[in-house]
């Protein structure tokens, strides 16, 4: 028979906050520092993991909820986005949702203003097996500026534009 004690503690244990100590990014666990507590490797709850997935590993100091069913810490898993003083949320606008990667680079969509936003600081690839179409108003390329590629060829001449962009370039 369980007594007291041991079952106040299982209660406890039922739903705790903790801080991510350590990331297995292969294995898909991580430990969880909750008071004087050390978990062992507990999986972590992803946005999409069936045939639709998503990868957004907890980090290092980032809070989490620990969710143990039967208060058995061993069988917990991670839920995770808890804002904190270390890790504040990027955005306090009700209209801008998106999301704020280490290195500076973020997409957000401001439903207020109909914006959506990418701002990288490295390269933006884009891969399509078929057509890309963009659909728009104007397209503005370095702030405006008009866009003439070295394939482009000049109507008086019939030669190909020697002033053309070296930042974009055309395909066939």
């Amino acid at each position: 028979m369980t007594n007291a004690a041991e079952l106040l503690r299982l209660i406890h244990n039922l739903i705790r906050l903790g801080t991510v100590a350590e990331v297995d990014h292969e294995a898909v666990r991580v430990r969880v520092k909750s008071g004087g507590l050390l978990t062992g490797w507990l999986k972590w709850g992803e946005e999409r993991a069936g045939t639709t997935r998503t990868w957004s590993p907890p980090t290092v100091g980032e809070q989490v909820i620990l969710l143990s069913p039967g208060g058995d810490l061993s069988a917990a898993v991670i839920l995770s986005g808890l804002n904190q003083l270390a890790h504040p949320a990027p955005s306090s606008d009700p209209n801008v949702i998106g999301r704020w990667y280490p290195d500076g680079t973020h997409v957000q969509y401001d439903h207020g203003t109909n914006t959506l936003t990418v701002d990288c600081v490295g390269d933006v690839i884009i891969k399509a097996a078929g057509v890309v179409t963009i659909d728009a108003e104007s397209i503005h390329h370095n702030q405006g500026n008009p866009v003439v590629t070295t394939a482009h060829i000049c109507h008086f001449t019939g030669n190909a534009h020697g002033d053309g962009s070296s930042t974009v370039t055309a395909g066939e």
